[in-house]
């Protein structure tokens, strides 16, 4: 008795559907021809498509040069490598060691490739007043490059971030910084 209730259930849905489609076909009104139809609707499109182009290229202008990944023209480069537990730098461009003291120019963008030679550490620079400015991962095998402009003279610290031995703890150095004259 189930079965043929379950049957008859079946049935009734299926004549139910195809008299709705049978119905909502002959109601519907009279078609228009499929060319003209398309051509209107291709033609609001590609307005639609050159609107929306005009408006990406705009916001891409003003927006893109801003973007993190647009490298300025760098005034000072150093190469930082991380070993187990000291930084060593080695000035490229517009920088100078007074000893294992690294001087850079106030005011200039100085981008620092930085690297490690033997595991990962954290390449932080700090102000006087223990202050975070700025900081990279130093990994063997790569290197990252980071830009920062020391707006005042001093003296920064660079500390590791990262755990990386036994010595982590006095891992660190100083950068001074000097006006130009």
């Amino acid at each position: 008795m189930a079965s043929t209730y379950a049957a008859m259930v079946f049935l009734l849905g299926v004549i139910a559907i195809v008299l709705t489609a049978l119905f909502i076909f002959f109601q519907s009104p009279q078609r228009e021809e499929t060319e003209a139809v398309a051509k209107r609707v291709y033609k609001i499109r590609t307005l639609y498509f050159f609107i929306l182009l005009a408006v990406l290229v705009s916001l891409y202008a003003f927006t893109l040069p801003k973007a993190p990944y647009f490298r300025p023209h760098d005034d000072v480069v150093v190469k930082v490598v991380g070993e187990m537990w000291l930084w060593r730098f080695e000035p490229v461009k517009g920088a100078r060691l007074e000893g294992n003291t690294l001087v850079l120019p106030a005011g200039k963008i100085v981008e620092f490739e930085v690297t490690a030679d033997d595991v990962n550490h954290g390449f932080g620079i700090y102000d006087s007043k223990g202050r975070l400015l700025t900081q990279a991962q130093a990994m063997p095998g790569y290197v990252n490059h980071m830009s920062y402009v020391f707006k005042e003279p001093g003296n920064y610290k660079v500390f590791c971030m990262e755990f990386c031995g036994i010595g982590h703890h006095n891992m660190f150095t100083d950068i001074k910084v000097v006006k130009e004259g």
